[in-house]
């Protein structure tokens, strides 16, 4: 005899849909972050270049001004976050620690990437080549807009996931 039946082997646990619907949510966020990469920068991060990717032709003569230096803070603080999520159970406390926590890091990225003590753990380690950065208060308002928005993104999906859930059957 099966240990599980036909109907039960493709029933998806909800929390392993809410896993897979924030990993989705995460996925769909980097990949607006890589098409607005390709749109609106000219000069990609180091990772996208060792991949051979190109940016789109018309990125030189975009000039997106403000908006294209701080939406990728708000992007991957948004969809690493949801990521994060998707590995630790589902719940709104593990949402926003893992919001307030990539907040965190980015935040203490664009506050500390121009130290010097910064650039010698580079050399320590010998990398050698170091991403720029251009640190403004915008880059840490984004970044906490991606804490909003990933808390934001995961609610909703609780929300979805709360409201196709079968209601339970209560016994007299």
């Amino acid at each position: 005899m099966p240990f599980h039946s036909a109907a039960r082997r493709w029933r998806v646990e909800p929390a392993a849909g809410i896993s897979w619907s924030l990993a989705c949510a995460a996925a769909v966020l980097l990949l607006i972050g890589l098409l607005f990469y390709l749109t609106f920068r000219s000069a990609l991060p180091v990772g996208l270049q060792e991949l051979h990717i190109a940016p789109f032709p018309s990125a030189r003569h975009i000039h997106a001004g403000l908006f294209a230096g701080s939406f990728p803070n708000l992007v991957h603080v948004a969809a690493f976050a949801l990521l994060t999520c998707a590995l630790l159970p589902a719940n709104m406390l593990s949402v926003i620690t893992a919001s307030v926590l990539w907040a965190a890091i980015d935040i203490l990225w664009e506050v500390g990437c121009n130290e010097p003590f910064v650039h010698a753990a580079y050399r320590l380690l010998h990398v050698t080549t170091t991403p720029s950065c251009t640190t403004d208060i915008w880059d840490i308002v984004a970044s906490l807009l991606g804490a909003a928005t990933a808390i934001a993104i995961a609610f909703l999906i609780f929300k979805l996931h709360s409201v196709s859930a079968p209601a339970k059957e209560s016994k007299p």
